[in-house]
């Protein structure tokens, strides 16, 4: 196994962590890597933290350039990238060592484009491992059109992908992934990931997917993840067909399948949850099934998709969250103001708005509600109608 990895880091404000980062790269156990540093314009000490690294390892390349955000750095680091494999680290995590060197050879046993591995999701003394929906082992030909075409941008589960979008859990043959990381347009801005790494996918159709969990994606409340920009919705609205350019000639595209409704469904329920509203017709909540503003509400869930809500909630008058809650309150409560779920019996409310959006993560809050004490009639979550058919939902503001 003698080919070149060339690894594309975007850096931007990331000073705390890029240590750990690159320092996690250089020690693979796989040698032969190209280790690209892309400093995004960033204003703290990122662009000496990735020189002095220079310095000390020929293997690592730094480009400077204006800020531009991930997607626009990731193309800077695709320009040089001299490898035969691609893989993707973000600034602010972190690899196991034999990360390179497992995925590289299942790319030459099993001869496939793309190989998937798990990530680690990491807080402070938590880790938590997820991977692909489907399961392990090696598709191509038709068993990758029936099991994994039909499921790769939604699996059947609400919100399971079939197999995750994230760029940094895989591994790319070049040749397959420059196409769509070199692609312009605002869709690659606001689905940085997604309209790269699925795409690469389902036009290549062939991918191993491992359940090993390399991959520690650090778990931050001030991260971009977090943070949604007005324009977002309006750009995603207005490019929505070019996620059908993006996957033509497959499934994904046909009249009766509905990947892509689902898909663009979870990512504003997720992102923007006001956008199905009209506050003006009395409106609320109107993926939940539709309250009244004057409701008193605990919202359950402080990831990224109830910091959006709880947002959004707030900045409605007139709107009443009498409590925010969170299994993982003692990591949060530094930031958030969010307490321990057994506290929301203490208050009095009309409904707990769960504000996750994997079913089976779901089913589980919903069960530790109940042993709360929470009547089952007053937890809401995303109504069925809407999971059935997601255009019902969809068609209030796409045109």
């Amino acid at each position: 196994m003698e080919d070149l990895i060339s690894v594309i880091v975007p850096i931007y404000r990331v000073e705390k962590y890029l240590e750990q980062c690159i320092q996690s790269i250089r020690n693979q156990t796989y040698k032969k890597l190209e280790i690209i540093l892309i400093d995004d314009g960033s204003d703290d000490m990122c662009p000496q933290i990735c020189d002095r690294h220079a310095k000390a390892d020929r293997r690592i390349k730094v480009i400077h350039k204006k800020n531009g955000g991930p997607d626009s750095a990731r193309k800077a680091g695709m320009r040089v990238a001299t490898g035969k494999y691609v893989g993707y680290v973000d600034g602010d995590d972190w690899i196991e060592p034999e990360m390179y060197e497992k995925l590289i050879e299942y790319a030459h046993i099993y001869e496939v484009d793309v190989v998937e591995s798990g990530v680690i999701d990491s807080w402070e003394g938590i880790e938590k491992k997820r991977t692909a929906y489907l399961s392990e082992g090696c598709y191509k030909g038709e068993e990758f059109i029936e099991k994994v075409e039909s499921r790769l941008l939604y699996a059947g589960v609400f919100f399971e992908h079939g197999i995750t979008p994230y760029l940094y859990s895989k591994l790319f043959l070049k040749d397959s992934v420059m196409k769509y990381q070199m692609m312009e347009g605002i869709m690659n801005e606001i689905q940085d990931d997604t309209m790269v790494s699925l795409p690469c996918i389902a036009e290549s159709r062939n991918v191993y997917i491992s359940y090993d969990c390399y991959y520690h994606y650090r778990v931050r409340n001030d991260s971009l993840k977090r943070e949604c920009r007005v324009e977002e919705v309006s750009n995603l609205l207005e490019y929505y067909p070019d996620f059908f350019s993006r996957f033509k000639g497959t499934k994904i595209c046909s009249r009766d399948d509905k990947q892509i409704e689902y898909y663009v469904m979870y990512w504003l329920i997720y992102k923007t949850p006001y956008v199905f509203d009209d506050l003006s017709k009395g409106e609320f909540l109107t993926q939940f099934g539709g309250l009244e503003v004057k409701d008193r509400l605990v919202v359950y869930g402080a990831g990224a998709a109830g910091i959006h809500l709880e947002k959004y909630i707030r900045s409605v008058e007139g709107a009443n969250i009498v409590c925010w809650a969170d299994q993982n309150y003692k990591n949060l409560k530094s930031t958030l103001d969010v307490c321990n779920p057994k506290e929301i019996v203490k208050h009095e409310f009309d409904y707990v708005v769960i504000a996750i959006l994997r079913e089976v993560a779901v089913k589980s809050a919903k069960r530790d509600l109940i042993e709360l004490g929470v009547p089952e009639e007053k937890i809401l979550w995303i109504k069925q109608k809407y999971i059935y058919n997601p255009a019902i939902l969809l068609g209030k503001v796409v045109g």
